[in-house]
């Protein structure tokens, strides 16, 4: 018997992030249900962004945590130079980099923003943060702690998405207990909106990270599993411990 037969996982990430974990969650028996919960947004005005990385100098940093605000430097660039150094919160967003036409220099030892705050060298300049409208406080305030002159732009907007799938995932949570895989605090709250907070409840909340985790507590109440890694590997792991929990309250 495979370690998820019989299990129903619900994942909240925009689909094309879960392809190898669909894959990895079938293959041990999981049925799964693709929940986008949150969309990006493209800036419908660049015009603040690409000011911001043109006075960007030899003595600053760029600073990048997902592959949206890497797509969205490299189009407000236009194929211009950029003069600062950049670094990357991790290996999906050092390939987006790379496909912008940037060249990252630093990527930190976890693909986290506690860890990229940690490590990052401070430049003798500014560190840009070139993020989400909706980007969580933890980065620049560790940064500014270790003494970084630190700036914010938006580089994209994250929204409730409103995908096709919201009946599937309703009656898998009125009718079994599912697992619900959320990768960020806007996740969460994109889940919360979409289906109510009651039938959120229901699951077992498998959660990336302890920001998300601490989003779930106090958007649900639930203490969720927690993946401390957005490796595949790390993900499964919490994913099928959350599954036995699930079969042990089952049998109680």
């Amino acid at each position: 018997m495979r370690d998820l037969d019989g299990a129903t996982v619900i994942l909240t990430r925009a689909i094309q992030d879960n392809v190898a974990l669909r894959v990895s969650l079938e293959a041990r028996g999981a049925a799964v249900v693709e929940l986008p919960c949150v969309a990006i947004r493209p800036l419908l005005n660049v015009a603040a962004l690409g000011q911001a990385l043109r006075a960007l100098t030899a003595a600053d940093r760029l600073v990048l945590t997902s592959r949206a605000g890497a797509t969205a430097v490299g189009r407000a660039l236009r194929g211009r130079r950029l003069r600062a150094r950049v670094a990357v919160v991790g290996a999906a967003t050092l390939e987006a980099a790379r496909r912008a036409g940037l060249e990252p220099d630093f990527v930190p030892s976890r693909p986290d923003g506690a860890t990229l705050g940690r490590e990052l060298p401070i430049p003798r300049g500014t560190v840009l943060l070139a993020r989400s409208d909706r980007a969580l406080s933890e980065l620049p305030a560790l940064l500014r702690a270790r003494g970084a002159e630190v700036r914010e732009v938006v580089a994209y907007h994250t929204v409730t998405a409103a995908p096709a799938d919201v009946a599937r995932a309703r009656e898998a949570l009125a009718t079994v207990r599912p697992i619900v895989f959320v990768a960020s605090p806007s996740g969460v709250d994109g889940l919360v909106e979409l289906v109510g907070a009651d039938l959120a409840r229901r699951a077992r909340p498998v959660a990336l990270g302890e920001r998300t985790a601490a989003r779930v507590r106090e958007r649900l109440a639930l203490d969720p599993t927690v993946a401390d890694s957005p490796e595949r590997e790390s993900i499964v792991q919490a994913i099928s411990y959350a599954a036995l929990e699930v079969l042990d309250d089952d049998h109680r």
